[in-house]
């Protein structure tokens, strides 16, 4: 990897971390707006840098901020929050790869949306009833993940990567 991608990686791994702690009380439980997932329709626009930020962001956001009561808990939710993000990043990058335009970021931010929906909506399922004895039906889980998703990488993250991509002008990945 190259210094310019480490970088890029480390800042987006501290950005998401940042505000997965700062806005915590909407970040977690089974309807969430994970503002920090905005950040992951950067793949698009950066590459995997970006994938291997948001998913370490991820790991130490969760374990720092995570409600669950419990070390365990909070570490099941950083290993899978990390690779749902990671997967949905790569996924990203590859649907961006085919070309530009806004249609294909809006599949590819689509795309993660779903992922990080039904990895971490099925997850969710389980930590809730662990930690609260409340046990949610999967369908909740995943459709309250997959609203809080859609306003996240959809709605924030694909105008942010438009915006971020003609300011910035980044050199090819």
């Amino acid at each position: 990897m190259r210094s310019r991608d480490v970088s890029l990686a480390a800042l987006i791994a501290a950005l998401y971390a940042v505000l997965v702690v700062v806005l915590q009380p909407i970040s977690f439980l089974a309807f969430q707006v994970r503002v920090a997932d905005a950040l992951l329709p950067l793949a698009m626009v950066y590459g995997y840098p970006v994938a291997v930020g948001v998913s370490l962001g991820c790991f130490v956001g969760n374990l720092l901020a995570a409600p669950w009561g419990s070390f365990s808990l909070a570490m099941l939710d950083a290993a899978f929050g990390s690779a749902a993000n990671f997967v949905a990043s790569v996924v990203a990058c590859v649907i961006s790869r085919r070309g530009g335009g806004v249609i294909l970021r809006i599949t590819g931010a689509a795309a993660e949306a779903l992922i990080v929906s039904l990895i971490v909506g099925t997850y969710l399922k389980y930590l809730v009833e662990w930690a609260t004895g409340i046990a949610l039906p999967l369908s909740v889980t995943v459709l309250g993940v997959l609203g809080g998703s859609v306003v996240s990488v959809v709605l924030l993250g694909v105008p942010l990567s438009i915006v971020v991509e003609k300011s910035l002008s980044p050199q090819s990945s």
